[in-house]
Order: structure tokens, then C-alpha cells, then sequence
């Protein structure tokens, strides 16, 4: 009786991890930049669940951070082979395709993205701006004012409509106009006047464009992920030049933190500042 109650008791301290137990250990290793670590956790819950998307969301989201786009673009293409409606992946392997500059396949994502969920305004955008970056003009506007019909107050397009409209021939009234809406809906996204960094000193560490002191930045090392696109500044300021943009659903290396922004490094070795808002 004693051997068989003590053998209950080991079977019932026994505690096998789940899909999600490993999922949450591979995001933990993640916001900790524990990268091998969190892809082990990742691997680990892919072998419990190979038909499970998240775990290959979550694979393919590392991969994309590690700059590895071609373990990433399979673990997205297993998501669509088990999913082939989440449009989320689709413009996933799309933004995989569109960094390495291969538009095509780029566009055949986006359209399969806008096809599954027509009334998501960013996926229109996205599908426009590849388009714009294809010299396919006529379509490109149309996408992105498709976009700004479902969301008229995302400054975001309509900064991507006036950029569009600013190099056609004839049209410079209408671009004007659209960036005068950006003002008035985000001014933030709008660099500062060339006037007033060329009358100013070189940039430095402790002032701003717009003449005040800015904040210290303090040394960070983690990982975030995105929670909103954001446009990404030279300074810890929103006078200062628009320098790069950022997606949602991406993870960034953030480097340090100086008041309301966060330091972050790019792929290609750019470091800018986005607000801390758009990863909260």
C-alpha cells in the first residue's frame, strides 16, 4: 500500500508542458532578447503542435528579427498550407517580400490579404504602396484612397496619397491639400521645415529642432513588439526628421529609452526613436 500510494504521488507531481506553456516561455525569452532560447521554446511547441499556426507565426516572427527571411517565409507558408485564409500571414510573407525587394510576390500576397478582408484599411495600403513602388500609379491611388474611404483620419495614407500625387505632373495642388491633412490629423509625421534645421546648429545629443533640451537616453536591450505602425525620428523628438517607418506585429531592438520614446535599432543599422506608445 505504501510502495502504490507513493507511485500516485509521483505520477501526480509529473507536469508536462502544454503548446501554450511553451509559446509563453518563447515570448518571455523574446522580450528578454534571449533568441536561441526562444527558439527552442518555439520548436519545442511546434513539435507538440506541427498543425497548430501560432507556433509557426511565432517561429516566423524570429526569423524575421534575425534577419533569417528565408526560415521565415517557411514558417509562414506552413501557416497558409494550414490556414490559407489568415490574412494576417499574408501580409506577413507579404512585408517578407516586400523587404527583399521582390514586388511581385509582394502584391500577390497584399491582393490575397485585401481579397480575404476588404474592409482592413492597412491592408489596402500595404497593397498601394507596393503597387506605387511598381510604377502602377493608377492602381496604387486607388488602393490607398480605398484605404482612406474605410479610415478617413489615418494620416498614414493620407501621407502615402500625397507623396503619390507630389511626383505627378499637374497634380501638385491635390498633394498639397493631402498634406495639409496630415498636418491637421498627425503632424508628427510631417519633417521639420528645411528652414529651421538649416539656420541651426548640427545636430547633437541634448537639443531638439525646436531649440529645447532633449531627454537622456538611458541603455536598454529587450525586444518589443509593435502594437502600431509608427514613423521612426532622428531625435527623441517629433520636430525632428522622419527617418524610416515601422509595421505593427514586428519586433524591434530597442537599445534605450529617453522620456516618452524609445531608442531603437533597425535591420539595416539605422537608429532612430519611436514613441513608447507604439509598443505599449
Amino acid at each position: 500500500m505504501i510502495v502504490a500510494g507513493a507511485m500516485i504521488l509521483i505520477v501526480a507531481g509529473c507536469h508536462h508542458k502544454s503548446v501554450d506553456d511553451f509559446l509563453a516561455e518563447g515570448d518571455a525569452d523574446m522580450q528578454a532578447t534571449k533568441l536561441s532560447d526562444a527558439e527552442i521554446a518555439y520548436q519545442e511547441a511546434a513539435k507538440l503542435a506541427p498543425n497548430d499556426p501560432r507556433v509557426h507565426i511565432a517561429l516566423g516572427n524570429l526569423y524575421v528579427f534575425e534577419h533569417k527571411p528565408g526560415d521565415a517565409q517557411i514558417e509562414f507558408m506552413k501557416v497558409l498550407v494550414i490556414d490559407p485564409k489568415n490574412a494576417a500571414t499574408h501580409v506577413a510573407l507579404g512585408n517578407l517580400y516586400s523587404d527583399q525587394s521582390q514586388r511581385g510576390l509582394a502584391e500577390n500576397q497584399y491582393r490575397a490579404a485585401v481579397a480575404l478582408e476588404p474592409d482592413r484599411d492597412s491592408y489596402h495600403l500595404d497593397l498601394g504602396e507596393v503597387l506605387r513602388q511598381e510604377n502602377k500609379t493608377a492602381e496604387a491611388e486607388d488602393q490607398i484612397r480605398t484605404a482612406i474611404g474605410l479610415n478617413p483620419k489615418d494620416a498614414k495614407a493620407h501621407l502615402a496619397l500625397a507623396n503619390l500625387l507630389a511626383v505627378e505632373p499637374g497634380r501638385a495642388t491635390e498633394a498639397n491639400a493631402e498634406f495639409d491633412e496630415v498636418r491637421a490629423l498627425d503632424a508628427k509625421l510631417m519633417p521639420a521645415p528645411a528652414a529651421t534645421t538649416a539656420a541651426s546648429a548640427p545636430a547633437s545629443t541634448t537639443a531638439s529642432a525646436s531649440g529645447g533640451a532633449l531627454p537622456q537616453v538611458k541603455p536598454l536591450n529587450k525586444l518589443f513588439l509593435l502594437t502600431k505602425n509608427s514613423p521612426v525620428y532622428l531625435n527623441p523628438d517629433p520636430t525632428s526628421a522622419t527617418i524610416a517607418q515601422v509595421r505593427r506585429k514586428k519586433y524591434v531592438h530597442v537599445t534605450g529609452i529617453a522620456g516618452d520614446y524609445l531608442q531603437i535599432k533597425l535591420k539595416n543599422g539605422t537608429v532612430g526613436f519611436i514613441p513608447v506608445a507604439a509598443a505599449e
